[in-house]
C-alpha cells in the first residue's frame, strides 16, 4: 500500500511540475520542419502536427513560440537544449530515444515508395494477374478433360482425344464466360453434373480473374513497381536527407540519393536521376495525392510510430501525454487526423 502511495505521489508531483513549467512566463520553444502533411509552410504554418499541437497547447493554456528549421537542425536544437519540443513527422526510433524523449504516438507511419505512372499503351499486368491467368488455364484444362471423359462419343464431342479435348475446351470457355452458344450440350447425366460444377465454380472464377485484369488495364500502374525489399535494391532511390527513411534504406544497402525535400526528389525522378522516391508513408501519400504523374507502389515497409519529440526527462511529457489522451477520448484528435489523412 505504501509503495502504491509513493508511486502515485511521484506521478502527481511530476504532473504538477509539468503544469508549472507549462504556465511559466517564458514561452515553450517549439521547433518544426516542413514535411507535408505534418507541417506545411505557406503564409503561416499549417498541417496535422501544427493543428494537433495547437489543440494541445490550447487545452493546457500553454505559452509557446514555433520556429521553422531544417529536419537535422530541429533535432539538434532539441539535443543541445535550444528547443523544448520538436513537432512534425518524427519517427520514434531506438537511436533517437537515447538522446531525447517522446510523447505517446500521435499516429502510425512507415516507409512507402512512389513511382512515375506507366505511360505504355500495353498494360503492365501485375504478378497477381499472371498467377490468376495460370489458374484460369488450369481450371479450363481440368474441366475440359472432365467433360471429354464424360461426353466423348456423343455427336458434339469426338470420341478421339484430338479433336475431342479441344471441343471440350471450347465448351468450358463458352460456359464460363456465360456466352452459351448452345452448339455443345451434355447428353449424359455424368456430363450434366460436370457442366453444373463448371457453371457453379467456373463462372465465378472467370469473373474474378477478368476483373483483376480489367483493374490492371484501366488502373494507374507504376513505371518502376516495388513489391519487396529485393526490388528496392534494384533501383536508385531518392529520399529526403537526414531522415529515418534515409537511414533505413542505407541499412538495407540500397542506392540512395538525398534531396532537400520530396518535391526535389520527384523532379529528379522525372529527369531520370532516380527510379523511385521513398519516404514516410504519410508524406508519400500526400505527395501522390497532390501530383498527377505519380502513383504509390509496394507495401508499407518498417511500420512504426511518430510522436512529439522532447528533451530528455522533460517535465512536459506527462502533461502532454495526458492532454493527448483527452483529445483522443473526446473526438478532437480524430477530427484533426481525418482532416489531414
Amino acid at each position: 500500500m505504501a509503495r502504491f502511495l509513493i508511486i502515485r505521489l511521484t506521478l502527481t508531483l511530476a504532473f504538477v511540475l509539468g503544469s508549472s513549467f507549462l504556465l511559466a512566463a517564458e514561452p515553450i520553444r517549439v521547433v518544426a520542419s516542413e514535411l507535408p502533411p505534418c507541417v506545411i509552410a505557406s503564409d503561416e504554418l499549417n498541417g496535422f502536427s501544427i493543428e494537433l499541437w495547437e489543440a494541445m497547447a490550447d487545452e493546457l493554456q500553454l505559452n509557446y513560440e514555433v520556429s521553422l528549421l531544417g529536419f537535422d537542425e530541429k533535432l539538434e536544437a532539441l539535443k543541445t537544449g535550444n528547443a523544448d519540443a520538436a513537432i512534425g513527422c518524427i519517427s520514434v526510433s531506438a537511436d533517437r530515444e537515447q538522446d531525447m524523449d517522446f510523447t505517446h504516438a500521435i499516429t502510425t507511419n512507415g516507409f512507402s515508395a512512389a513511382s512515375l505512372i506507366e505511360a505504355s499503351l500495353i498494360p503492365n499486368f501485375s504478378d497477381e494477374s499472371l498467377k490468376m491467368l495460370l489458374l484460369l488455364l488450369l481450371f479450363v484444362v481440368v474441366f475440359a478433360h472432365l467433360m471429354w471423359w464424360s461426353e466423348h462419343g456423343q455427336s458434339a464431342i469426338s470420341d478421339r482425344y484430338f479433336p475431342g479435348v479441344f471441343q471440350s475446351i471450347w465448351f468450358s470457355l463458352v460456359t464460363m464466360s456465360t456466352v452459351g452458344y448452345g452448339d455443345i450440350a451434355p447428353q449424359r447425366w455424368l456430363g450434366r453434373i460436370s457442366a453444373a460444377l463448371l457453371i457453379l465454380t467456373g463462372v465465378t472464377a472467370f469473373g474474378v480473374i477478368f476483373s483483376q485484369f480489367a483493374a490492371d488495364a484501366i488502373g494507374q500502374r507504376a513505371a518502376k513497381p516495388v513489391q519487396s525489399v529485393s526490388d528496392l535494391r534494384t533501383y536508385s532511390i531518392g529520399t529526403k536527407e537526414g531522415t529515418a527513411a534515409e537511414l533505413y534504406l542505407n541499412a538495407l544497402g540500397v542506392e540512395t540519393k538525398a534531396h532537400a525535400d520530396l518535391v526535389e526528389a520527384a523532379e529528379s525522378m522525372r529527369e531520370g536521376s532516380v527510379d523511385v522516391v521513398m519516404h514516410d508513408t504519410l508524406a508519400i501519400t500526400h505527395l501522390v495525392h497532390n501530383t498527377d504523374d505519380l502513383v504509390m507502389t509496394g507495401p508499407r515497409f518498417s511500420p512504426h510510430y511518430i510522436g512529439i519529440a522532447l528533451q530528455e526527462s522533460s517535465p512536459l511529457r506527462e502533461s502532454l501525454n495526458a492532454t493527448l489522451l483527452k483529445l483522443q477520448a473526446d473526438g478532437r484528435y480524430q477530427a484533426i487526423h481525418d482532416r489531414w489523412f
